[in-house]
């Protein structure tokens, strides 16, 4: 126990030590982490490597060694930008931010019967959820707990803050369909391995065992799903994109349907992360079948 204490001590002085300059310094920060573990650390590059050959097997060994280093370097970005973005408030980082079809939120909650934004660990999937909180207000995310007690209260309360509403893992179906009864908007990441339970869908024309959540309470209680990416662009901005509002329904069995719209918004996923594959998180092990 006294090794986490130790370990949540030393990431709130690199939090407050960050918070201390620029973005930019920060990231320049982020970027010298990536790189440390792409050249010395090496935690789980062996996996992001394999995982790319597969997906991208037309890559040269160049390119995919490129990648690796691009993947690390953007993991430390992510890093590093939870922790400056965190304290503050949207209005005070708007110049980093550019919002696209934010009017399909408001028409999937103009129906009063809340809304699931569908996403995954792409961009800066931690910033999403930030920004969603502060639009709305009212976001709720089911939150997995982390092995050290301090850490794990520590970055929920930053969370919290940016109001993002924690559901606890053992009360998440209890805690979701009640935020959706009262219109809130519930933050669903659906690219990790969901083991024997899962659905089959295609990833990269791979078969992936994927968390079939989102559709199962989408179809159930007939709410819609707004699939969103947070990407960061070249010059360092980030553009939080919403696309339209898709309304699942049932026209063989539900079965079928969870099956087909799982199926759907792995697709939708997949097509950002071919456009950006060194903004995904490679790190997980993914076609766990």
């Amino acid at each position: 126990m006294f090794h986490y204490y130790i370990e949540t001590l030393l990431f709130r002085i690199l939090f407050r030590v960050i918070n201390l300059f620029s973005l930019s310094t920060a990231r320049r920060f982020g970027r010298t982490l990536g790189l440390l573990n792409f050249h010395v650390v090496k935690v789980r590059c062996d996996v992001v490597k394999r995982q790319l050959k597969e997906a991208f097997p037309t890559k040269s060994e160049k390119e995919i060694t490129e990648l690796v280093r691009d993947i690390n370097i953007s993991f430390g970005y992510v890093a590093v930008e939870f922790c400056w973005f965190s304290p503050k408030r949207l209005e005070t980082f708007e110049q980093f931010i550019r919002f696209s079809g934010l009017e399909h939120l408001n028409e999937a909650l103009s129906h009063n019967k809340g809304c699931i934004v569908f996403t995954g660990h792409f961009g800066n999937w931690e910033l999403a959820a930030q920004l969603l909180g502060n639009l709305t207000k009212k976001t709720y995310a089911v939150a997995k707990k982390q092995k050290n007690p301090f850490f794990n209260d520590f970055v929920n309360n930053l969370r919290e803050s940016n109001f993002v509403h924690l559901i606890p893992m053992k009360i998440a179906l209890r805690g979701i369909i009640t935020a959706i009864k009262e219109n809130k908007v519930i933050l669903m990441l659906g690219d990790q391995s969901a083991g024997k339970s899962g659905v089959r869908a295609q990833f990269f024309n791979m078969p992936a065992s994927t968390n079939p959540g989102t559709a199962k309470i989408a179809l159930k209680y007939h709410v819609p799903v707004v699939f969103a990416v947070c990407y960061r662009q070249r010059n360092g901005t980030f553009v939080m994109q919403f696309e339209k509002p898709i309304y699942p329904e049932i026209t063989t069995s539900f079965d079928d349907a969870v099956n087909e719209y799982t199926r759907l918004f792995t697709h939708k996923l997949e097509a950002w992360v071919k456009k950006y594959p060194h903004q995904w998180f490679w790190f997980h092990r993914r076609w766990k079948v």
